[in-house]
């Protein structure tokens, strides 16, 4: 009888913490296009959030007429203790950094990033758009990531998926990108995270993702390509997201720290 006392009561404590954890970051969105439509934007934007929605502690959609909310999120959740995720859909909202690199250091972006939270950009050169012009050009990357020589070129440049990408992104196929990370022009505290798809020399990559080690910042690119509105984004970035951070550290509502992981494997 005691057995099954404590059986039961251990049961219901972990039905009560499982139920009581979530992952332990929230994602913003801007659905600001750049280099695809905003249509289709709209569409596979929307589809990331709502894969991503029940599963990480809040999602939240910025169109183009909501960027002063998208500053406050950025500042909100700044310094917060999680890891989140801000995502660019190829423009650079003005409201979290100057455009044409007028404040270079310590903008509100910078902040995020610098404070060990995630950008994530797909479309346009990450951190060149800017209000629909190349504003910031090549000097946004360089800005952000202090790496002045930090560029991303190379049209057509065929990637094709590495083990890690077979692993964390299954929808992901070879494809050809248009601005790949330039893995060859890291400096410094910057290094390679996870490169799911690269090329055969292994200097260009996309989607990548690399990390400051010094703030545990990180950048992410996935199909940085021209006008190519059938790239399976939410697909792909979702599929990471969901299993790369699949051991990121979860928030209980009570004082019980674990992890995703470790919930999932129970």
């Amino acid at each position: 009888m005691r057995t099954k006392y404590f059986i039961a009561l251990a049961t219901f404590i972990s039905i009560v913490v499982f139920a009581s954890f979530t992952l332990a970051f929230d994602v913003a969105i801007s659905t600001q296009a750049g280099w695809w439509s905003q249509e289709a934007a709209d569409k596979e934007l929307a589809a990331l959030a709502d894969a991503l929605k029940s599963k990480v502690g809040s999602v939240t959609l910025f169109p183009a007429d909501k960027q002063a909310d998208l500053a406050t999120w950025v500042q909100n959740n700044t310094k917060d203790g999680e890891n989140d995720i801000l995502i660019l859909a190829g423009q650079f909202p003005n409201t979290i950094y100057k455009p044409g690199n007028a404040q270079a250091d310590d903008s509100l972006a910078e902040i995020f990033l610098d404070s060990g939270n995630t950008i994530l950009n797909t479309g346009d050169y990450m951190f060149y758009v800017v209000d629909g012009g190349g504003t910031n050009a090549a000097g946004g990357l360089q800005t952000m990531m202090d790496i002045p020589n930090i560029t991303m070129w190379d049209d057509n440049t065929q990637m094709k998926v590495t083990n890690a990408g077979k692993n964390y992104t299954p929808t992901l196929k070879d494809f050809q990108t248009d601005r790949p990370f330039h893995l060859d022009e890291l400096v410094d505290p910057w290094k390679p995270e996870v490169i799911l798809a690269q090329n055969d020399a292994g200097t260009r990559a996309d989607p990548a993702i690399v990390k400051n080690t010094k703030t545990n910042g990180m950048l992410g690119i996935f199909y940085q390509t021209a006008g190519q509105d059938n790239d399976p984004r939410a697909a792909v970035i979702s599929e990471f997201i969901l299993s790369y951070f699949s051991t990121t550290a979860v928030k209980p509502v009570g004082s019980v720290v674990t992890t995703w992981g470790s919930l999932k494997g129970n």
